[in-house]
Order: C-alpha cells, then sequence, then structure tokens
C-alpha cells in the first residue's frame, strides 16, 4: 500500500514538472457495475461504488495531458438462483454476491476539446492500470476457490470520456463514463483442482477456472486547477 501511495505522488511531482505550466488535481466517485467472466460464463452485474484521487499536467497547448489516479473500486458479479417444489412452483430465490475489493493506480493520457463558449469541455483519456486486492467475499454458489487462487495484483487497462463544467476560473466539475477490462485473471486455478458430485455422488473433475473482471463506472468528481506563472 505504502509504495503504491508513493508511485503516484512521484508520478504527481513528474506531470508537473513535464508540463510547466501547472497541474491539475482532484477527486471523484460514484457508480461501478461490476461484470465478471467465470470460464466464459457471465454472471449479472453487480451494482457497486468507486472513489479516486487524481493529479494531472496542464500543457500550455490542453489538448493532450498526462494523469495519475488512485482509487478504491468494488468489483465482482453476481447470480441469481431459485428452488421449486415437486409442483415446479417458486419456493424461494436467493442473490449471492462475489466481491473483489482493490486498490487501483491507473496512468494515462487525457484529450480535452471545449465545444462552448461558456467553456464547456468534452475529453476522452487512456489509461493503463493496475489493482491490488484489499480482500474479497466467495458466495461459494458457482465455482469454488480459496486464498491461494485469487491473484492479489492484476492489471489491465481503462478507457472513457466525459465532460467538465467550468465553475469558476479554477474549478469544474466532471462528469466521466469509464470501461476498465481486466486482462490478468483475477482467480485462476489449473484442471483437476477441484471437484463436483453429480446427483449419484460420483467425483467430477472440474476444468481449469478463469473470474475475470470488467467494471463500467460513472464518476462525477471536482477538478482543482494550479497555474504556474513565470515573471521575466
Amino acid at each position: 500500500m505504502r509504495i503504491i501511495v508513493s508511485l503516484i505522488f512521484v508520478l504527481s511531482f513528474s506531470v508537473s514538472g513535464i508540463m510547466a505550466q501547472g497541474f491539475a488535481y482532484g477527486a471523484k466517485g460514484g457508480l461501478t457495475l461490476g461484470i465478471q467472466k467465470w470460464n466464459g460464463y457471465e454472471r449479472s452485474p453487480l451494482p457497486r461504488y468507486n472513489a479516486s484521487f487524481f493529479v494531472e499536467s496542464v500543457p500550455e497547448e490542453r489538448r493532450f495531458s498526462i494523469f495519475g489516479e488512485l482509487g478504491y473500486n468494488v468489483k465482482g458479479s453476481r447470480v441469481r438462483s431459485f428452488y421449486r417444489d415437486i409442483n415446479s412452483n417458486e419456493v424461494r430465490r436467493f442473490t449471492n454476491d462475489t466481491e473483489f475489493r482493490n486498490v487501483c493506480l491507473t496512468a494515462g493520457i487525457r484529450s480535452s476539446y471545449i465545444i462552448s463558449d461558456t467553456g464547456l469541455e468534452a475529453y476522452y483519456l487512456l489509461g493503463l492500470r493496475g489493482d491490488y486486492n484489499i480482500n474479497y467475499n466467495n458466495d461459494r454458489g458457482f465455482l469454488p476457490f480459496q486464498d491461494r487462487d485469487v491473484n492479489k495484483l492484476t492489471y489491465g487497462f481503462s478507457f472513457g470520456g466525459g465532460l467538465e463544467i467550468p465553475v469558476k476560473e479554477l474549478l469544474g466539475i466532471m462528469l466521466e463514463l469509464r470501461i476498465s477490462p481486466d486482462i490478468r485473471p483475477q482467480v485462476f486455478y489449473p484442471a483437476n483442482t477441484y471437484v463436483t458430485y453429480d446427483i449419484s455422488n460420483n467425483p467430477i473433475p472440474l476444468p481449469e477456472t478463469k473470474i475475470i473482471n470488467t467494471t463500467v463506472e460513472l464518476t462525477i468528481g471536482f477538478r482543482f486547477l494550479r497555474v504556474t506563472e513565470y515573471e521575466d
């Protein structure tokens, strides 16, 4: 955790040094929709939340900038099941959630465009992301896994866009939509690690298992601008 925090501060100082005019910083948070593939099988999306802090360079030509971001995100998925009686009447319905609570570090580029005379900006972004899993819960309702099967470190990329609404000269409100698919599975184990049983109690070895995260994030935040002025 200390290493991640140190990296984001190093990145922030590097960013402000590279682009001499100044830098921006802020915080944002909002809704996360977790999507997971379990061996190619997509479970129901899991609505949760996210929060993050960011720093960003402010070049003289505001077309492109570099940003770094440290955040917290809850990823996962949901499975719904139900039982029926002998007459096929639904008796009871269950909802089981699997959550992975991760710290996320993202670095990337952002491109902005002024789209109105009021200073309203549209932007898009692309970044590389690394996650560290703090803890998780396993609903054990679909595929089994244990601590040894969970990858603490995962990585992927993020892309998206949004709007920045000016409030004051050095303050704006951000509305952003971001999609973040993982490349490394959150959970992995090889074939025959676990077995299940049929109705005759015969063992059935499970195949190689991968659980891969994707999130869709809708956030709102504040962006503060710090401008550096030089005198001749």
